[in-house]
C-alpha cells in the first residue's frame, strides 16, 4: 500500500522550478551520482534506463549526460509527468531520446527492456516495500542493474524531523516507511530474490538539506534550528551509519 496520496505530489511537484540538474556543489546530489558512476557501467549503443518516480527528470538527464543511456520515466501524476518532460527538453535531451510514460507502473505489465532500472526517494513511500522491489525487477533485462536509493530518516534524522513536523504541521515522518530504512532490511531483501549485491550502504553523512525547515513559521525558532543542524554537519559531516547518515543506497544485479 502507497503512504502518500495523489494530492501530495500534486501540489510539490506544482512549486519545481526548471531547468532542474544534478548539483555537484551540493553533497547529496555528488555523493549519489558518483555512486552510481562507480558501479553502474557505461552505457552500448541504445542501451535504455529507467528510472520510477522520475519528476523531475534530473537523474534521468544525469543518466543520459553521464552514462550515455537513452531514458524512460514513469510518473502517475499529469503535472509531474509535464514537468518532466519540460525539464529534460529545456536541457536539450531530444526527444527521440526519452520517453516518460504518465501512468502508475504498479498497474503495468512489466516488460523487461531495460538494462538499468532506477527509483531515487521512491521505495520508501510503500508497507510493501518488498513487492515494489521486485516490480523494479521485472523490468530489468538478465545482467541487467538495479539502483533504488531514499532518504535515511532513522536515527537523530528522526527526531529532527518529527520535532520539524510537530511545529510546521508538516508530515515527512507520517508520508514515509520509517522501518524499512536499514542496510540489513534491504540486504535481506536482495538475499530473498536470490539477485547480486553490488553496493549497499549508507552515504551522505549528516545532511542538513534533509530537513526542510521552510515551514516553520517562528523565524526565531528557524533561524536556531538551521544553526543546530548545520553545526551537527560539522561534527557528523562524514560519519555514515544509520543513526547518522542521510541516505541509504543499493545496487542490485539482476543475473
Amino acid at each position: 500500500m502507497e503512504i502518500t496520496d495523489k494530492k501530495f505530489w500534486k501540489d510539490y511537484w506544482g512549486e519545481i522550478k526548471l531547468p532542474n540538474k544534478l548539483d555537484w556543489t551540493f553533497k547529496n546530489d555528488r555523493v549519489i551520482g558518483q555512486t552510481i558512476i562507480d558501479y553502474i557501467p557505461v552505457a552500448n549503443k541504445n542501451q535504455k534506463a529507467l528510472e520510477i518516480g522520475c519528476a523531475p527528470g534530473k537523474w534521468l538527464i544525469f543518466l543520459y549526460e553521464k552514462l550515455n543511456y537513452e531514458v524512460d520515466g514513469f510518473e502517475y501524476v499529469d503535472i509531474a509527468a509535464e514537468k518532466t518532460r519540460e525539464n529534460l527538453l529545456v536541457c536539450k535531451i531530444p526527444e527521440s531520446k526519452f520517453n516518460i510514460i504518465t501512468a502508475d507502473f504498479l498497474t503495468q505489465l512489466p516488460v523487461p527492456k531495460y538494462d538499468v532500472v532506477t527509483s531515487f526517494g521512491f521505495l520508501e513511500h510503500f508497507d510493501n516495500y518488498e513487492d515494489i522491489f521486485n516490480k523494479h525487477l521485472q523490468y530489468t533485462k538478465k545482467d541487467g542493474y538495479v539502483a533504488i536509493g531514499f532518504p535515511n530518516f532513522r536515527g537523530i534524522n528522526y527526531y529532527i524531523q518529527l520535532f520539524i513536523d510537530k511545529i510546521s504541521g508538516s508530515c515527512i515522518i507520517e508520508n514515509h516507511n520509517i522501518n524499512m530504512m536499514d542496510k540489513g532490511i534491504m540486504r535481506n531483501m536482495i538475499k530473498n530474490e536470490n539477485k547480486q549485491e553490488i553496493f549497499i550502504d549508507y552515504i551522505g553523512g549528516f545532511e542538513p538539506a534533509l530537513f526542510n525547515t521552510n515551514n516553520i513559521k517562528n523565524s526565531l525558532v528557524r533561524f536556531f534550528f538551521k544553526a543546530f543542524v548545520k553545526s551537527f554537519s560539522y561534527i557528523f559531516n562524514n560519519t555514515n551509519n544509520k543513526y547518522i547518515a542521510s541516505y541509504l543506497i543499493l545496487i542490485v544485479k539482476n543475473d
